[in-house]
């Protein structure tokens, strides 16, 4: 209680420090080396730190394998016959600031044969993001990549998903993890995933503090600070 007492405390904080920052990347990955093992998958990270592998799990927690693809994270199972699966990225959040405010959290969703080939017609996809302080959600949302089954000349099997994010706050010191759940229903398809990244703004550092004054407090020392300068040349 008390630690979810500190954390509302911590990000009451943030939510009001008036900080004119842009976003930033707070975590990437392209996914080059891949080469079908989860294991090789590397990180860009700033102000977070990666605590786990990248292993896509089946809903009874059985770890699954890749398609044998360099730069790309394309799950051997098919969502539509075998089931959905997920992938969790346990993050911890640098000590040494106060949190970071989260912008939007982007991939590009491509589906697959079974032989490993992107597909040439479309099939029912749905990437979901779950956001999880321990056993609480902090973000829930889904994107129907592609709705349906159908033979359609022209189809395009990558398309970018982006999820909003910029009500999400995390906080200095804690750990998260970001979970993405790939599903879908109809005559068979695979999904994966590329160019994954989490953009946010990482807030006031302990070791370079930001004081942020109150609206006019500025003002109010400069006057003050010339009322003292002219009653010092009266005297």
């Amino acid at each position: 209680m008390m630690r979810n007492l500190f954390k509302k405390i911590c990000l009451l904080s943030i939510s009001t420090l008036a900080l004119s920052a842009n976003a930033s990347v707070i975590l990437s990955s392209d996914f080059t080396g891949t080469n079908g093992d989860p294991t090789n998958v590397s990180w860009v990270e700033n102000d977070v730190t990666v605590n786990s592998d990248f292993l896509p799990t089946d809903t009874s927690s059985n770890l699954l394998g890749l398609f044998s693809i360099d730069d790309m994270f394309a799950v051997d199972y098919n969502i539509h016959n075998e089931g959905s699966w997920y992938v969790d990225i346990v993050l911890s959040v640098n000590s040494l600031i106060d949190g970071i405010e989260l912008s939007d959290f982007t991939f590009d969703a491509s589906i697959f044969n079974n032989s490993g080939n992107l597909q040439s017609v479309q099939r029912d996809l749905t990437f979901s993001l779950d956001i999880l302080d321990g056993s609480s959600a902090l973000f829930s949302a889904s994107d129907d990549v592609f709705v349906g089954d159908n033979n359609n000349s022209g189809f395009n099997p990558t398309e970018s998903v982006v999820f909003d994010l910029s009500s999400v706050l995390l906080t200095g010191g804690f750990d998260y993890t970001f979970r993405l759940t790939a599903s879908g229903t109809g005559g068979g398809n695979n999904a994966g995933l590329d160019n994954l990244v989490l953009n946010g703004t990482s807030l006031s550092s302990p070791a370079a503090p930001t004081t942020v004054s109150a609206p006019g407090s500025s003002a109010l020392l400069l006057i003050s600070g010339l009322a003292f300068l002219m009653r010092s040349k009266r005297k």
